[in-house]
């Protein structure tokens, strides 16, 4: 009985590092196949106007490490909630003298460019205890470059004369090269978003 039992934990142990491994594998697949999914910044091309009027373009992102959200500024929650949860990160990792944290630069670029003009979205912003660029610009334009960005956002008319926007709710991660590595997720703990932009503003 000892030896069959012996026999039987060095298979169990041989069957949890199988599953280990296939679980480590699956999640580096799962990663690769979502880096492969969006484009880098230098082929999301848009020329549009920061919150500030300034003309802005795709090369302008790409120095820095750069967290991106697409939303708009009369989202009732996750948009606000979102936006916070990035400025707090952004902070945090500053308070704990994270290297090159004050690089990181938070970027809200409107899906609703009828309702989010360069006024609009500076008066959003200051809401907000962080350094945010927000991007709009002709409508056109907007949906294009929103598209290129592999991003999802769709008007959903809500009564005769009021419509809300439903749209992509991650945060898009790019290196300081432009390369994407990688989503936030809105359904993520803090503690692992946090984690994500602590090695995106070290590597």
């Amino acid at each position: 009985m000892g030896k069959l039992s012996r026999k039987k934990g060095l298979l169990g142990a041989g069957l949890a590092v199988l599953i280990l491994g296939a679980i480590i594998a699956g999640q580096a697949l799962i990663h690769t196949e979502e880096r492969s999914l969006f484009p880098s910044l230098a082929k999301s091309d848009f020329s549009l106007l920061s919150h500030e009027g300034d003309v802005i373009t795709n090369a302008d992102l790409i120095g820095r490490p750069t967290a991106i959200y697409f939303g708009f500024t009369w989202c009732p929650d996750i948009c606000p909630t979102t936006l916070s949860q990035l400025a707090d990160a952004k902070a945090s990792l500053i308070s704990d003298n994270v290297p090159q944290a004050d690089q990181l630069q938070i970027v809200f670029f409107t899906v609703d460019p009828e309702r989010d003009t360069v006024h609009q979205l500076a008066e959003y912003l200051t809401l907000f205890d962080a350094d945010i660029t927000g991007i709009t610009g002709p409508v056109s334009d907007i949906m294009a470059a929103v598209s290129r960005f592999g991003v999802f956002a769709q008007k959903v008319a809500t009564s005769d004369e009021d419509y809300q926007v439903d749209h992509s709710a991650s945060v898009y991660l790019y290196d300081r090269k432009g390369q994407f590595i990688g989503t936030i997720s809105p359904a993520e703990p803090a503690e692992m978003g946090l984690a994500k932009l602590e090695r995106l503003v070290t590597r």
